[in-house]
């Protein structure tokens, strides 16, 4: 694997000097063209068929490539939604769970602050002609309504770990952004009662940190009993803050039915991260 990636990284060296030697327009024109034509679709694989993807960098070629291995449980979970349900995603990053659920024949709600991320989702919903099942939005969900800032760590193509209105991460510590963007946030009471829109059956909430705000802007959504289930990713290390977000959900008539991650999070910075699963009763 080692002689590959340095085989690849050497070829790529050799065509950007190549590139450069041209210099001036010539050297940007053929740099354009090439970012252009030679982003690459990735296809995979479903038992409910196939889904492309645009991956014009490499987070999301991974995305696109761990499909149905990065988080099975969620994949799993998706596989239990009625044709006629509607799925919001909250977090959708490049579309991975969005498209899959669509695959399914099921409405979906795609949420995406991040700019980049939201333009590789679109992409997606075009190149996989589903804009008449995904309708997806460049907003973000908080507590409460408001214009504020969303703070990312990384502005890379398929990359994570943004929060709004505050610069916390996943295990609820500060970070200095890289980049601020201004954004708008809504509570999903809000939201729901503002827009009227498809009304979710499922909510799948992947936040990077304010996951408790969202929850609490959500308190008489949650109620409705039209929401079947949840998913969560949250971080099993802060069991203050994991007992007060499943306690928020259960007030709200659901049970908690399990948290799983897949073997390749057993182990390293991650190995906290779980998926909480709940379900109404």
């Amino acid at each position: 694997m080692n002689l590959k990636r340095n085989a690849m990284n050497s070829a790529t060296q050799l065509l950007k000097t190549g590139i450069r030697v041209l210099g001036g327009h010539r050297s940007t024109l053929i740099s354009a063209q090439l970012a252009e034509e030679l982003a690459p679709i990735i296809s995979q694989t479903t038992e409910y068929g196939t889904i492309h993807f645009f991956c014009p960098g490499k987070i999301p070629e991974w995305r696109a490539r761990t499909l149905l291995t990065k988080e099975p449980e969620t994949i799993e979970w998706i596989n239990t939604f009625s044709d006629k349900d509607v799925f919001w995603d909250i977090g959708a990053n490049v579309g991975v769970y969005t498209l899959y659920a669509a695959l399914k024949n099921i409405a979906v709600m795609s949420f995406e602050p991040s700019p980049s991320n939201y333009y590789l989702l679109n992409r997606n919903i075009e190149i996989n002609k589903m804009d008449n099942r995904i309708s997806a939005l460049c907003i973000a969900f908080n507590d409460t309504t408001r214009l504020d800032s969303l703070y990312m760590a990384n502005t890379e193509l398929g990359g994570a770990l943004s929060s709004f209105a505050e610069a916390i991460d996943w295990k609820g510590k500060p970070f200095t952004a890289s980049f601020r963007q201004a954004m708008i946030g809504f509570s999903i009471d809000d939201f729901v009662r503002q827009f009227n829109p498809l009304f979710p059956n499922h909510i799948k909430i992947d936040v990077d940190g304010i996951e408790n705000k969202i929850i609490k802007g959500a308190k008489h959504t949650l109620l409705d009993r039209r929401v079947k289930s949840i998913l969560v990713e949250l971080d099993s290390g802060r069991e203050n803050y994991c007992k007060e977000v499943m306690e928020a959900i259960e007030k709200a008539g659901m049970k908690f039915i399990t948290k799983k991650h897949a073997p390749m999070f057993d182990n390293g910075q991650y190995s906290n991260g779980y998926n909480y699963i709940f379900m109404r009763v």
